[in-house]
């Protein structure tokens, strides 16, 4: 910025007004984008320009010839001056992004609308899926903003995180509605191999929908190299059942020589802070959501215990994520469980429907004996 406002002072015949004219207004507009998450943020640049702007010339117009009428033309200028410059950021910040591949705010709103294609085939085929990655959008951003992390990309990736489950619906618990689980009769080994590949097959749809490869990454990062620690425990029970079970030495030997390679997810380990906080939200919400109870003492329990679990599992050895933020994360998320769930007072009415309801199957299974 400095360099511009030299060259542009030396062009002009060595101008004082002009140099500082560039390098106070480029600079407000440096400070007032900030990240530039928000369309906001581009008007708020451009105002930021428009008031440095405007004090330059009026500094040396008072200075000089105090010319009012040169003053207002050069305020005019100030503002034409300070729109084209934020609507030449917004435009080349689009197609910048667009032509070299980087995702920028623009994509991640867009892809954010419920009306995007991917979406509303979530919606419509794997609504258990769809209600999921909103809450997990909601939990991410929320402990994206606690630590200084992107929000937009945390939200926007946990929309996505799961499409690999349109492939197969029916194998995840939360599009069963009251079918019954597909898992109770299958072997272990064959349950785990159903969930990784929800993990390929989301990489394919990604690719399929030309999703920017930023969001592809945290599809594998979201599971990492974890353990799907319920079928890992089944498959033990299984190999220890014609020892006499866990409780025999013979049935331990058993179960310790099922291969823990296979319950574990590919990975890679989350490569990101936003792509940490994706796994935690992810693994949070559908624990919580699978509690009877969901007091402050139980959420924060099972919050603790999924962290914990990943962090004993090493699955943030390869981000910058710091103890300090995984406690800010910590406390973002029970915050924010406590608000989705918070203690509804029961009316008079809900109790009456609940009652009919009941009297209702009551009186259809009895007609059908």
């Amino acid at each position: 910025m400095v360099v511009l406002a030299v060259i542009a002072g030396g062009v002009s015949g060595g101008s004082q007004e002009l140099a500082a004219y560039v390098l106070v207004g480029g600079l407000a507009g440096i400070l007032g984008i900030r990240r530039g998450d928000r369309l906001h943020d581009f008007v708020q640049a451009g105002l930021a320009v428009l008031v440095a702007n405007v004090l330059v010339v009026s500094t040396f117009t008072l200075l000089g010839e105090r010319d009012l009428r040169g003053l207002l033309e050069l305020w005019a200028a100030s503002g034409l001056s300070a729109g084209g410059a934020a609507i030449a950021a917004v435009g080349s910040f689009a197609v910048l992004g667009n032509l070299f591949g980087i995702t920028t705010v623009f994509q991640l709103l867009e892809l954010a609308n419920p009306s995007q294609p991917l979406l509303r085939r979530l919606l419509l085929e794997t609504p258990g899926t769809y209600h999921h990655s909103i809450m997990v959008g909601n939990l991410a951003e929320r402990a994206a903003e606690a630590i200084g992390a992107d929000p937009l990309l945390a939200r926007v990736a946990a929309y996505y995180h799961d499409i690999g489950k349109l492939a197969n619906p029916a194998a995840f618990i939360e599009n069963q509605a009251a079918g019954e689980n597909i898992h109770d009769q299958l072997p272990p080994e064959e349950s785990a191999r159903l969930l990784k590949a929800h993990v390929a097959d989301g990489i394919d749809i990604a690719y399929r929908y030309r999703l920017p490869k930023t969001l592809i990454a945290f599809i594998p990062q979201h599971h990492g190299t974890a353990l799907m620690s319920f079928f890992y425990a089944k498959a033990r029970e299984v190999a220890a059942a014609p020892y006499g079970g866990l409780e025999t030495a013979e049935g331990r030997r058993a179960a310790d020589a099922v291969d823990e390679a296979r319950f574990r997810h590919a990975g890679p380990k989350p490569q990101s802070k936003e792509a940490a906080i994706l796994m935690l939200a992810d693994g949070v919400e559908a624990s919580v959501r699978s509690l009877s109870s969901r007091d402050e003492a139980t959420i924060r329990a099972m919050v603790n215990r999924i962290i914990d679990e990943r962090l004993g599992d090493g699955q943030f050895d390869e981000c910058d994520l710091t103890l300090r933020d995984i406690e800010r994360i910590r406390e973002a998320f029970v915050s924010q469980l406590l608000g989705m769930y918070h203690q509804r007072i029961a009316y008079p009415q809900n109790k009456i429907v609940e009652i009919e309801a009941r009297r209702a199957a009551g009186r259809g299974r009895s007609g059908g004996t």
